[in-house]
């Protein structure tokens, strides 16, 4: 049971991880357990397995199911080794001023030929509020030529991309880099999830489906975060 106050954002994600998720398929938020070897402050968000209830105790921010230990509030992970204890620290929603080069995730709000518009939710790992928008030229989604943007991305995609211009209203941003691009999609047929079978290539998990998704490296790891 999940019994830490949540945002709006982080109720947003705990809804769809639980509308995604079957007793045969692990939603794409989900599918990998946090890594223990990393900087235990690593952002993740609601839905992220984290441990095993056989090797951790499940902290404040965090909550058990069927095993195991998942976020339930988006924030950064802190491990107590010597409890064997697991806690995700929430990170309270800040008024933060993008600017050039900026790390922002979000998810796309819409798509046409020469552009997408990104309703922005976490700006250099800090959610922010109000929320911003943000536009992807097709031109900034390959370093090569690209036609369609409506090719390689899909609405309700969850992306990360990189702001080149901080004074336009909406911001410029740019999917160009390995660590930007979709971090979680679902099929644009049946919803459901997407699994990376190649570069750029995604299956669905449910239909079969294979579509093409500009992707960053880290795609389907379950985590938000970059490293700034």
């Amino acid at each position: 049971m999940i019994t830490d106050d949540i945002t709006s954002i982080e109720r947003y994600f705990i809804l769809l991880y639980n509308f995604y998720s079957t007793e045969e398929n692990v939603a794409v938020m989900t599918t990998d357990i946090f890594d223990r070897t990393k900087d235990s402050q690593e952002l993740v968000y609601p839905g992220t397995r984290l441990a095993v209830t056989e090797e951790f105790i499940s902290g404040s921010g965090t909550y058990s199911d069927n095993g195991y230990i998942f976020a339930s509030v988006t924030g950064a992970v802190t491990i107590d080794m010597e409890k064997h204890e697991i806690t995700v620290i929430s990170k309270a929603k800040m008024v933060i001023i993008p600017k050039i080069g900026s790390i922002v995730v979000g998810n796309i709000s819409n798509v046409s030929r020469r552009m997408v518009s990104i309703a922005l939710r976490f700006i250099d790992n800090v959610e922010t509020y109000p929320t911003y928008t943000c536009v992807v030229h097709v031109s900034q989604i390959y370093k090569g030529y690209l036609e369609s943007a409506d090719e390689v991305l899909n609405p309700g995609d969850v992306v990360r991309c990189k702001i080149i211009d901080a004074k336009t209203i909406p911001l410029q941003a740019t999917f160009i880099g390995s660590q930007l691009g979709v971090l979680v999609s679902h099929c644009s047929i049946c919803g459901g999830k997407m699994d990376k079978i190649g570069r750029d290539k995604l299956k669905c998990s449910k239909c079969y489906r294979i579509e093409k998704r500009v992707t960053a490296i880290d795609y389907g790891s379950g985590h938000l975060g970059y490293k700034l």
